[in-house]
């Protein structure tokens, strides 16, 4: 496993490779923080919890671990709470990304890999996308290349300085999403797929071992934090895998590989799959690197494809895989005249399909069908939360009594500036998401009136109050006029 490190050629040879990098970076964040704070929609429902998270600082959460509320309360303890700086780490951490996955491409191979390395994980479909929205993936990914590039750098020049590295990456990627554990998965797997790095392994194994175990020690806090919580986070993971015997979903599977083709592309992802080995022989021949790299995709695209069999699986639980597979799939297709025609036409074709969802982010309006239905969600609350505001004036109450999670996190941040309190209302003893463990409603604390806002029969309500009052609805609209109503009842005297 030689590493062809920066030392093999003079740094002024490497100066374009992070010079052009660097402004094609720069243009792709100003063009995604231009998109940002051009448009009018708010949060999403996930954001907005996010972003209520990030209001109180712990080491866990109901359905993730903290990091990315750590993050938002990071930005928005600079720029505010407005919906673009609230997202606005996103594209800032996949330019990172970008920047440690050029670094190991070198090492790996040399710098037009690097290069292209970088400018083809900026423009892969699901990094323009996740670009505007502040999810856990984008943090998660940052810290995955980056553990990767330090894991690679110990079995090639075994130091503490890179075991650090990979201590620090494997223990924050852990905090920012469980998903990290599938790193320990792979490792393994390269081991068994390369004699190189068993070989490595007799002088690295002592800074693998000092990294792992530091970075696990990382996620104690969150741990102690679940098991104040009755394991919260952990049940809602299992949770999410909804297993239910062993019964086949073989339509899910497929169309979680197809989905693939959206996230990473139609051409990149055909190119990874042709480049997976099909015989011994053609095994025997791969290089040490594509050996690494096939180790650090292969194992989660398969395990979350069992997951779907199993299953159900979201496009973006494979994300993990991506980072290895842009190096892998950058460096085949630049082997002949051809595949590198193949690649540029990837790279425009992502630049083009990016164009169109920022130009529609800008226009709602000129939306297709199932675009325009996931942009609605994002529209109205702030006319909604106005109409809410106004209606507890009227009859002098405080307490907001919600029992839907996505509507209650997006009223919260469209009352951020307000004095309402929004309470959760649980009608089972079973906690189902953060607001039901933080937020929940307790009568001695929060009064015995409050208006209830909820999207759907209030009759659950009925054995709890004495006396509720029926009030008129409020329709939330988006922009193409679809309303969703909002049951709004009065409630008072708890029994």
């Amino acid at each position: 496993m030689r590493e062809q490190a920066a030392g093999d050629h003079p740094p002024s040879e490497d100066r374009p490779v992070w010079t052009i990098l660097f402004a094609v970076a720069t243009a792709l964040l100003a063009l995604r923080y231009s998109v940002l704070l051009l448009t009018d929609l708010s949060l999403h429902g996930d954001e907005a919890q996010y972003w209520t998270w990030s209001r109180d600082f712990a080491f866990g959460y109901y359905s993730k671990p903290p990091m990315i509320a750590w993050v938002i309360g990071a930005a928005t303890s600079v720029c505010g709470d407005a919906a673009w700086c609230v997202r606005a780490p996103a594209a800032l951490l996949h330019i990172g990304t970008a920047f440690v996955l050029t670094a190991l491409a070198q090492s790996l191979f040399d710098r037009r890999v690097a290069l292209w390395t970088g400018i083809v994980w900026l423009t892969v479909p699901a990094v323009s996308y996740s670009s505007l929205i502040m999810s856990t993936d984008a943090v998660l990914l940052l810290f995955w290349s980056a553990a990767l590039w330090a894991y690679h750098r110990v079995l090639t020049r075994p130091d503490w300085r890179a075991a650090a590295v990979l201590a620090i990456a494997f223990g924050l990627g852990l905090n920012a999403k469980y998903a990290m554990a599938y790193f320990l998965l792979c490792a393994i797997v390269h081991w068994l797929l390369c004699p190189d790095a068993r070989r490595a392994l007799k002088a690295a194994w002592p800074y693998l071992a000092g990294g792992f175990a530091l970075g696990a020690a990382m996620i104690l806090p969150n741990v102690a934090w679940n098991a104040a919580n009755g394991w919260a986070t952990v049940g809602h993971t299992a949770d999410n895998a909804h297993w239910q015997g062993i019964v086949l979903h073989p339509g899910e599977m497929l169309e979680f590989l197809g989905a693939q083709f959206g996230v990473f592309g139609p051409v990149l992802f055909g190119a990874l799959l042709f480049s997976i080995p099909v015989t011994r022989k053609k095994s025997a021949r791969l290089s040490g690197p594509a050996r690494l790299l096939l180790a650090f995709c292969l194992p989660v695209l398969v395990t979350i494809s069992v997951q779907a069999l199993l299953s159900r699986a979201n496009a973006n639980w494979a994300a993990t895989a991506y980072p290895a597979a842009t190096i892998l799939v950058t460096s085949a297709l630049l082997q002949s005249a051809l595949r590198r025609r193949l690649l540029l036409g990837s790279t425009l074709l992502h630049l083009a399909a990016a164009a169109g969802f920022y130009l529609v982010v800008l226009n709602p309006d000129f939306a297709p069908r199932g675009l325009a239905k996931k942009l609605g969600e994002l529209d109205g609350w702030t006319e909604t939360a106005d109409a809410v505001r106004d209606r507890m004036a009227d009859q002098d109450v405080t307490v907001l009594l919600m029992d839907n999670r996505l509507m209650m996190a997006s009223l919260a941040y469209a009352l951020r500036d307000s004095d309402v309190t929004i309470r959760a209302w649980n009608h089972d003893s079973k906690i189902d998401h953060h607001y039901e463990m933080a937020w929940l409603y307790d009568p001695q604390r929060d009064g015995g009136r409050v208006l209830l806002a909820t999207p759907h029969d209030a009759a659950p309500y009925e054995h709890a109050f004495a006396k509720i009052t029926v009030l008129d609805p409020i329709l939330r609209r988006d922009r193409r006029g679809r309303e969703t109503e909002l049951i709004l009842r009065l409630l008072e005297e708890p029994r």
